[in-house]
């Protein structure tokens, strides 16, 4: 492959970060076969599965010295077709070129993926060690059997010798309890007070020491897994899947027969299951403790039950039926108000309660699925906008299939991008130029905006008509019309400044005249505001890390955010209730985020892919995309917008007739 940072596999190229990334692209599957002795399909024999091979030579190079600003190649292949944007006031440059918050510098995390924010620092925090690559890495990690250090230094020759060795010296002074690590019986001292200690190697000196690891901790939102090794969201406890590795959060789960949507005629037998309880007391063993028989079973029913009676080995019980659940008198029944319990579990959009039961409907615009509780847009397919290095892809949602819509010249990076529901415009921030530029998709044809700003994010305010971005490093929120003319002098306002702490992220709803954004800075927040930077307050403060991508879902009114420090995917009610936080290993540099139907949708810049979740759930985890550059912005327009011009569409957004009988620029305050 003549690319830079690419490598064959088979009769295909790929780039080198999709290797070990999770997900298989050789047809063998070699580019996945990490740390099993099995070379890449990618790599040269000559080099071994830790390096690459700079072509034409028997060189070997660290896959971390590629794009580090250094040739390590004789012809320069390590630095050729690396990415050359430049990065915003407040951002620190990788060796790799990858923009990260300057704060993030010497924080113990390696954020720009080449350990190049950790290398020149300071010592690594208690309780990790650094690689002799420079990145730090969780002393744990230390003779695992896996190559977490790029460069293998993690993993002496010495470690089975040395873990021996700890073994034996240890059972010789007569320690206490054995417990066995990487195949080797290792031992608590006396000194420990925590739940396991293990024997470790020191990089640099090779000298052995002991290592206790502390009880896990976990967020709020999270609970621990029985084996201590992992954290799930309490929401899928008992969800009938397997989330944690060793099954403990679906452990004990059939005792639980008032969970939602399971009948409210359940009995519990001794030993878990759930049973109907027309089948207790049948003269049948069905439970496999036959905990359903014996006892009080010939007791009659003589209860004053508002719905039915049944004999259990417990003597005669009141029963309700589906949708009801038994009263504290243990005889009457109370209506189950599945909407307010079930969530978004019962409906997609609109839940209606009745007694007993439950239905569901759905906005404008969308379609009822005939399974009763899931809602699909109407008319023309979804399509996923993504802007990938220098091009902006379509990627449609129902057929998966791609099209390049628009394309830049190939030095410049199509950043943050929105869409114009109303004229079909493409609006994208290049960040080379300093400019915001668009395209029409229907004509080709091509303009500036403004020129002269720099920002992380954009957002186009179709009903309107203007276009709003923020820039971290002013602490500011600014606003141009969407038919402005560039003739040489910035035409813009400042929307909203004074206290913003490095605004990043962006989101409008323009039927409400309502703007949304996130701050990254020493006190990260999500703010609302009126379209004008009036009535400005505090959506969210707390449990959050860097939310650096935002999404509005307006058919059930909540925000997301994507968190790169938390590694997490969080929502609230656009009023700052109901706040749900899913912990997602995935999530490592989202950038830009997107919800449409049932699903989340967001860019990785690390991994170069764009992947969707479960928006409630957060599972069924998917890689839509994989292309050879890096994924910035991303949008999901509804290509059927409301016409502007019906007066019953225009919300509160007072600047959509007329222009609000402004001559210049119209700041929607509803």
């Amino acid at each position: 492959c003549a690319a830079s940072r690419q490598a064959t596999c088979a009769a295909a190229c790929i780039p080198v970060p999709w290797l070990c990334d999770g997900e298989q692209q050789c047809p063998d599957g070699t580019d996945e076969q990490c740390g099993q002795g099995a070379e890449f399909c990618t790599l040269s024999s000559v080099c071994g599965t830790k390096k690459l091979q700079c072509p034409g030579t028997h060189h070997c190079i660290p896959h971390w010295e590629l794009c580090d600003r250094h040739q390590d190649c004789e012809d320069g292949w390590d630095e050729e077709g690396c990415p050359q944007q430049p990065c915003l006031p407040g951002q620190w440059q990788c060796r790799n070129r990858v923009c990260i918050m300057a704060e993030w510098k010497c924080n113990g995390i390696d954020d720009c993926g080449d350990s190049s924010d950790e290398d020149v620092c300071a010592p690594c925090p208690l309780g990790m060690v650094r690689c002799d690559e420079g990145k730090c890495i969780l002393e744990s990690l230390m003779c695992n059997d896996e190559d977490d250090c790029l460069d293998g230094t993690d993993e002496p020759s010495t470690c089975g010798e040395l873990g021996m060795a700890a073994a034996q010296k240890a059972e010789a002074m007569g320690e206490l309890s054995c417990f066995m690590v990487m195949g080797y019986p290792l031992y608590f001292l006396p000194a420990c007070s925590c739940q396991v200690c293990s024997a470790r190697v020191d990089i640099r000196s090779g000298d052995l020491y002991w290592l206790a690891f502390l009880h896990l901790s976990c967020p709020r939102t999270h609970v621990p897994c029985r084996d201590g090794t992992e954290c799930v969201a309490q929401e899928y406890m008992c969800d009938g899947e397997k989330d944690c590795a060793d099954g403990s959060d679906e452990d004990g789960c059939a005792q639980l027969c008032n969970t939602p949507g399971r009948s409210h005629s359940s009995y519990p037998c001794g030993l878990g299951a759930c049973l109907n309880a027309s089948l207790v007391c049948d003269s049948r063993q069905d439970c496999v403790d036959g905990s359903d028989e014996g006892g009080n079973c010939s007791v009659h029913c003589q209860r004053s039950c508002a719905h039915l009676c049944y004999p259990s080995p417990q003597g005669p019980r009141c029963w309700c039926g589906p949708g009801y659940r038994l009263a504290k008198d243990g005889l009457s029944c109370v209506d189950i108000d599945e909407c307010t319990e079930w969530g978004e579990g019962a409906c997609s959009q609109i839940c209606l309660n009745a007694p007993g039961s439950y239905s569901c409907s759905c906005l404008p615009g969308y379609l009822l699925e005939p399974d009763g509780h899931v809602c699909k847009l109407t008319g023309p397919e979804p399509m996923l906008l993504v802007a990938v290095q220098s091009e902006v892809l379509s990627y449609g949602l129902r057929s998966g299939r791609e099209e390049v819509l628009l394309a830049t010249d190939k030095d410049r990076v199509v950043f943050s991008l929105d869409y114009d529901l109303v004229e079909r415009k493409v609006f994208w921030m290049d960040l080379a130029t300093e400019t915001i530029r668009w395209q029409e998709l229907n004509s080709g044809k091509k303009g500036t905006l403004v020129k002269g700003v720099r920002s992380d994010c954009i957002a186009v305010d179709w009903l309107g008509r203007n276009l709003y971005w923020t820039d971290g490093a002013a602490g500011q929120v600014l606003a141009t019309r969407l038919g402005a003319v560039w003739k040489g002098i910035p035409e813009y306002t400042v929307v909203v400044d004074g206290d913003l702490n490095q605004p990043h992220s962006l989101v409008l709803q323009p039927l409400a005249g309502l703007l949304y954004w996130s701050e990254v800075g020493s006190h990260p927040r999500l703010m609302e505001s009126t379209m004008d930077g009036s009535r400005r307050h505090v959506l969210l403060a707390q449990g959050l890390g860097w939310p650096t991508a935002l999404a509005l879902d307006l058919p059930t009114q909540r925000i997301f955010w994507l968190d790169e420090k938390l590694g997490s995917v969080g929502s609230a009610r656009l009023d700052g209730t109901s706040v749900k936080v899913l912990k997602l290993g995935w999530v490592r540099s989202p950038f830009a985020a997107a919800v449409c139907e049932g699903q989340l949708y967001w860019s990785e810049r690390k991994i170069w892919s764009v992947q969707q979740v479960d928006k409630t759930s957060g599972k069924n985890r998917t890689v839509l995309l994989k292309r050879h550059g890096q994924p910035h912005g991303l949008q999901v327009p509804i290509w059927g917008a409301p016409n502007p011009a019906v007066p019953a569409l225009l919300g509160t957004n007072g600047c959509a007739k007329s222009n609000g009988g402004c001559a210049q620029l119209c700041l929607p305050n509803p």
